[in-house]
C-alpha cells in the first residue's frame, strides 16, 4: 500500500492485537519505524503496548514507557494504563505458574516485582514478597529487597522504604541508596535525600560521583559550610572528578572524546567539522528568534 501514514499503520497494529497476533503487531511497529520513518503517535503506542502485556513483554514495555516519556506523552492516562496492563498481564503470568506447581526463584520473583514497581501495583508488590518465605521458603537476596524499596520510592512512599531498609534482613547496598536517593531527588524530601547521601559516601569512600553529587545539591541549597566540609574529605582522600566524555564507533574503531579536548590526532578535522554543522544548523534556523 502506498502512503501509509501513522493512521494506517496504527490501524493495522491493532488489528493484529485484536486478532490475537501480538508478535505481529510488534513486528508492524518496528517497519513503521525502521522502513517508513513514521514517529509513533499516543494511539499507536497504546496499541504496542497492549501487544507486549499478552506477551507479558516488560523488555518492550520498558522501552515504550522510555519513548513515551521523550514523547511527553507519560502523563497521558491511556499510556499509563496501558503500562499498567502490562505489570498486571506479568502478576497473571506469575500465579499461573504457581499453580501449574513452578517453584519461583530469585530470577522469576525479581521479575514480578519489577513489574509491580513499574506499574506501580505497590499493594500487590508487597503480598508477593510477604509470600516468599511464608510459602516457599525463598529468603530475600539484595536484588529482592532493592525491588521493594523501588516499588516504594516510585510511588513516593519513602518514610516506608526508609523503615524497610531498617527491617532489612540483609545490609543495604549502594543500589538500595541509590534508589532512595533517585526518589528523595524526584519527591522533594531532603530528609531522606541527606540520609542516602551519607550512607553512599559509608558504602562507597573511593566514588568521587557521590561527593560530587553531594556537594552540587547542598550548593544549590546554599549551604557552603557542608559544600566546604565534602570537598575538604574530597581532597583528604585524593579524589578527583573524573572527566565526562562520549565515543562514537567508526569502522570498528573507538573514538572517545572529552569537553574541550584536542588530545585526538584529528582533533583539528574535528572541529572544523563541528564549526561546519554548527553554520549550517544555523541558517537553516535563521527565522527562529533565538539564534537571530
Amino acid at each position: 500500500m502506498k502512503n501509509m501514514n501513522v493512521y494506517v499503520w496504527t490501524a493495522m497494529i491493532d488489528g493484529y492485537v485484536q486478532n490475537g497476533v501480538p508478535e505481529d503487531a510488534l513486528v508492524l511497529s518496528r517497519e513503521m519505524q525502521m522502513k517508513d520513518g513514521i514517529r509513533p503517535n499516543k494511539v499507536s503506542l497504546i496499541s504496542v503496548l497492549r501487544a507486549c502485556a499478552l506477551l507479558a513483554g516488560l523488555i518492550g514495555g520498558k522501552q515504550i514507557h522510555g519513548f513515551s516519556i521523550k514523547m511527553e506523552l507519560n502523563d497521558d492516562v491511556s499510556l499509563c494504563n496501558a503500562l499498567i496492563d502490562i505489570g498486571e498481564e506479568a502478576i497473571i503470568t506469575y500465579y499461573k505458574m504457581l499453580q501449574q506447581g513452578f517453584k519461583p526463584d530469585m530470577i522469576t520473583v525479581v521479575g514480578v516485582l519489577s513489574a509491580c514497581s513499574k506499574s506501580g501495583l505497590v499493594d500487590e508488590g508487597i503480598s508477593i514478597y510477604k509470600s516468599l518465605m511464608a510459602k516457599y521458603e525463598i529468603k530475600p537476596t539484595i536484588e529482592i529487597c532493592a525491588c521493594v524499596v523501588d516499588m516504594f520510592d516510585r510511588s513516593g512512599q519513602l518514610d516506608q522504604a526508609s523503615e524497610f531498609i531498617k527491617d532489612m534482613p540483609l545490609d543495604p547496598g549502594p543500589s538500595v541508596w541509590g534508589s532512595i536517593l533517585t526518589a528523595s531527588v524526584m519527591h522533594g524530601n531532603s530528609r531522606t535525600r541527606d540520609l542516602a547521601y551519607w550512607h553512599l559516601l559509608e558504602l562507597e569512600p573511593e566514588n568521587p560521583s557521590n561527593y560530587i553529587s553531594l556537594s552540587n545539591t547542598y550548593a544549590s541549597d546554599r549551604k557552603w559550610d557542608v559544600v566546604t566540609e565534602v570537598r575538604t574529605i574530597m581532597k583528604q582522600r585524593g579524589l578527583k572528578k573524573v572527566p565526562g566524555c562520549s565515543w562514537i564507533t567508526i569502522s570498528g574503531k573507538t573514538h572517545s572524546f572529552s569537553v574541550a579536548d584536542k588530545a585526538h590526532p584529528s582533533s583539528s578535522l574535528i572541529y572544523e567539522m563541528h564549526d561546519d554543522l554548527v553554520s549550517i544548523m544555523t541558517d537553516g534556523c535563521a527565522d527562529i528568534d533565538i539564534l537571530t
